[in-house]
């Protein structure tokens, strides 16, 4: 007889113990899709800043291969070269919401006296950028930025 009165008073254990193991099992499955929701975010990101790099470094390899001319490569002051013009539509084009974000390139010359005496040229290349949804929040994040700067000497 106590046999049957201890079998009725834990019916309903193995429910409740299967309940409490789907809780957690959900719980992992949404930690698991939050942790892929943040990995693609910031692997988007990184593109993005890689992107940005390349863009700057192949600029600053067109300056070096026209150091003659550097100054002309400043934007967005004056009337920017051909070559400015192209590079900042490829900027536009490959970085989110650049457009409202413009890049900037800041050409400083540096008389240094020697001997010999030479012209060496700072270049400051800076890139902007932004993710359509933080660009389309209401609060409005900065945008992520990324500044080069490199040296030139000249003739």
């Amino acid at each position: 007889m106590s046999r049957s009165i201890r079998q009725k008073k834990q019916s309903g254990a193995l429910l409740l113990e299967a309940l409490i193991g789907i809780l957690l099992f959900s719980i992992g499955i949404l930690a698991v899709v939050a942790l892929q929701g943040t990995a693609t975010k910031t692997v988007t990101q990184a593109k993005f800043r890689s992107d940005a790099s390349f863009l700057a470094d192949q600029l600053i390899g067109q300056i070096w291969a026209n150091r003659t001319n550097a100054p002309t490569y400043a934007y967005p002051v004056g009337s920017p070269s051909p070559a400015v013009t192209a590079w900042v539509t490829q900027v536009q084009a490959k970085l989110p919401n650049a457009a409202a974000y413009p890049p900037t390139i800041v050409v400083t010359p540096t008389i240094y006296a020697g001997p010999p005496a030479y012209t060496a040229y700072q270049v400051t290349v800076t890139l902007s950028w932004q993710l359509p949804d933080e660009y389309n929040s209401p609060s409005r994040p900065p945008a992520h930025s990324l500044a080069f700067t490199t040296l030139i000497p000249c003739c």
